[in-house]
Order: structure tokens, then sequence, then C-alpha cells
């Protein structure tokens, strides 16, 4: 039978190889192949690997007996996560895998999908877990890992459930690489990354629509902690030409360190610059923090402003000297960039709640903020109070009109550069 894809199995074998060599023979009976990876330091394997613990142990630096030595628990993780990644990144450069599967409690999972967000964008990627039903996103990050709960646990080998969430996840894997598709540019395209909040979701609208009519490709993405964080990862790969960081709500957040929504990796609003790709940046969203339900919040923020964006979702307004804060630090960040740069402030509020007579309205706020930005923001950043909320027509016109100007700017040099 004729191979139709490959498939990396990333697991801890000491205690998941019956349900590796289940997954493998599904596979195999589909006319795809799996590479099993093993990356439990413990143990010898319950089925055999293509790549060793030793190996993956080695893929980081270590001796695997060495590293057990450590006896350091969350250093073992890691390092097997280094291994298994640099190991699945090989595979994934050689072009010798089509798609991957990792499987594990708590520390399989942290381990395979530590690599498997090495992967990028649109490649096959999903994680069979017992912990999946909690918290994931410190296993997820920003990256578009599919994800399902295991339901049973891994013990003994595949049961009555367990057997058809394994079978599941191998045919999600297998659907991908034989009907899904990659993240592709086509010629001449030319991508503009829009960040959104519920808060903000009007101006962002607007601005698809107007960028849509001039003929752009647009990616929004939700300031939600992981969108903004995808957003600057795919600015950093080269999909995206320019950005309108209409809600760049997750620097506060970061910088502020509270909030659901701090971004999975750091460095917020440094991409487009470091890249030096034209960017318009607003204010959406950065004059509160966003919770979950009202208990979520701590206890020394609670005598705050807030409003319940819905049951689940608590926005609570920042302190004033928290605002002056997050304008340094917005400043300090957009005078690394290395393109044409322009901060847009729309002085009647940030947000639906942020307006004259809403529930987080704070002018002298607002003031301190742009005073503070405004003290530490370089020459080089074009800087612009706009007379209008943020989601009235007329700031979404002037963010598009900017960033078409930067871009038209951007192609006259590159045309002189080379010549034309």
């Amino acid at each position: 039978m004729t191979r139709k894809g490959t498939i990396a199995i990333l697991a801890t074998l000491d205690t998941k190889g019956k349900e590796v060599d289940y997954m493998k023979n599904l596979l195999e009976a589909q006319g795809h192949s799996a590479i099993i990876i093993d990356v439990g330091p413990l143990g010898p394997p319950g089925v055999p690997p293509d790549i060793s613990n030793e190996e993956t142990a080695r893929r980081a630096g270590w001796e695997l007996s060495n590293l057990i030595q450590t006896e350091e628990r969350g250093r073992i993780m890691e390092e097997m996560g280094k291994g298994a990644t640099k190991a699945l990144l090989l595979l994934f450069q050689d072009g010798k895998i089509d798609g991957v599967i990792g499987l594990g409690g708590n520390q399989g999972s942290a381990i395979a999908s530590m690599a498997m967000r090495a992967l990028p964008f649109g490649f096959p990627k999903y994680l069979i877990s017992t912990v999946a039903s909690g918290n994931i996103r410190p296993y997820i990050g920003h990256k578009d890992i599919g994800v399902i709960f295991s339901v049973g646990d891994f013990l003994g080998g595949p049961n009555p459930v367990t057997r058809s969430i394994l079978a599941n996840a191998v045919s999600a894997v297998v659907g991908m690489i034989e009907r899904g598709s990659r993240v592709t540019i086509e010629s001449g395209e030319r991508i503009i990354a829009v960040t959104a909040l519920g808060n903000t979701e009007p101006a962002a609208r607007q601005v698809l629509k107007q960028l849509h009519e001039k003929g752009f490709r647009v990616i929004p993405f939700h300031a939600s902690g992981a969108g903004g964080s995808a957003m600057e990862e795919l600015v950093e790969g080269g999909v995206v030409h320019g950005v309108i960081d209409l809600t760049p709500h997750e620097l506060t957040e970061e910088i502020i360190g509270a909030g659901a929504y701090i971004p999975v990796r750091q460095g917020r609003l440094r991409a487009a610059g470091a890249k030096g790709i034209p960017q318009v940046v607003s204010t959406g969203g950065m004059e509160y923090l966003c919770f979950g339900p009202k208990e979520s919040i701590p206890p020394k923020l609670r005598k705050r402003k807030i409003y319940m964006h819905n049951p689940l979702n608590a926005n609570v307004k920042l302190s004033r000297n928290e605002m002056a804060q997050v304008g340094k630090a917005m400043a300090e960040r957009l005078n690394e960039t290395r393109g044409r740069t322009a901060v847009l402030i729309p002085l009647r509020g940030w947000s639906i709640y942020g307006a004259k007579g809403g529930p987080l309205h704070d002018e002298v706020g607002n003031s301190i903020f742009l005073k503070s930005l405004r003290n530490h923001l370089g020459a080089h950043i074009r800087l612009e109070e706009v007379d209008a909320h943020i989601n009235d027509s007329l700031f979404a016109d002037r963010c598009v009109k900017q960033l078409i100007e930067f871009m038209d700017e951007e192609k006259t040099l590159r045309n002189l550069n080379d010549g034309g």
C-alpha cells in the first residue's frame, strides 16, 4: 500500500505504549505511517520507538541518566521538551512528517505540546490529554493545536472509551493531512493584521471593510492574550505586511501583570517595529483589565470601577498611576521601531465602556496616559489626537488612510532603491 503521509506520535512510552501502538496500527490501516518519539524519562518503552528517550535527552544536550540524577522534576520535563522540540523540528524541516499527535497526562501533555508549539501555523497537530478539561492555555499558548479530553485515563491500554477517543484523534489528523490546508500567501496579496475586542469590534469591522474595498487581505486577531501573540509571530514570519493595532489591550495586562489576557509570549507591541513594517497603533481597551467571573477578580482590585461585560467576563478599571505606567511602556516599545509608525489617540473614548458616560470613563486617567506617552515617545513616531471615539467611522477612516499612506511611501522607496 502506498503511504499517504507520516505522523509523528509523541508520548511517554513507559506508561502509554499500548495506546501508541493502537494508534500506529490505526494509521497504518488507513495508509499512513508513524514515527514514534519517546518523551518519557523513566522506564523501558512499552512499544519500540523510532526516537528513544535517550536520543530525546541527547537532543537537549543531556545523557538521560545524568538528567534523571538531577531529581529536578521540572527541569527533567523542560529538557525532555527541548529535546522533543529539536527532534520534531528536524523531522519537519527534512519533510519527513506531515502531522503530529501528542498523547499524555500532565507530564506528557506538557512535553508534547512544548514541541508542537514550535511547528508553524497550519501544520496538523493534535493533543490527546487527560488534563484537557482544565486550563490548557499553558499547553496551547497561541498555536493552532487541536485538543481533545481523553475522558478515561491511559492505564492498562485502550478501553471501550479511550479507544474511541484515540481513533477519532487519529482520524482528525488524517483528515487534516488529506483534506486540510497550510498557511499560504498568494502572489501579490497584501496582508494587513487588525486587533480587536468586543469593546472595539465596531471599529475593527469598519477598518476591515475599508481595507477589503481597497484590495487588501485582512487577518483580524482577538486581543485575548493568544491572539496578539499569534499576530506577532506571523509578523516575524513575514506573513503580514502592515498592522492596524487598534486594540493593544494585552500590553496593559503584560505591564500590570494581572488579568486573563496577559499575552502568552512576552514583548507585545515589538514585532512590527522589529520587522520594520508599517503600523498604526491606537489605545483600544487599554484602560482596563479583563478577568473572568466577578469572584476571579483579585481582592485588592474589587473596590475599583468594575463592569461585567457578561457574567463570565469582568472589566476592571486601571488606576491613574497604572495608566501612566502603561503609557510609558507603550512609548518605549514603539521607540524601538525600524519602520513607519503612527499612534492615533481617539479623544472621545477607547472602548464602548470608556466613552463619556460609560461605566469605565475616566477623562483624567486618559489624559495622564497621553501625557506619559507623549513625554517618552521618540520624535520619529507620529502621534496624532483624533476628536472621535474609537468606534466612530471618522477614526476608522483615519487609521486606514494613515496605514495606506505609510505603505505607499514604503513602495515608492523600494522602487527608488531598485532603480525603478
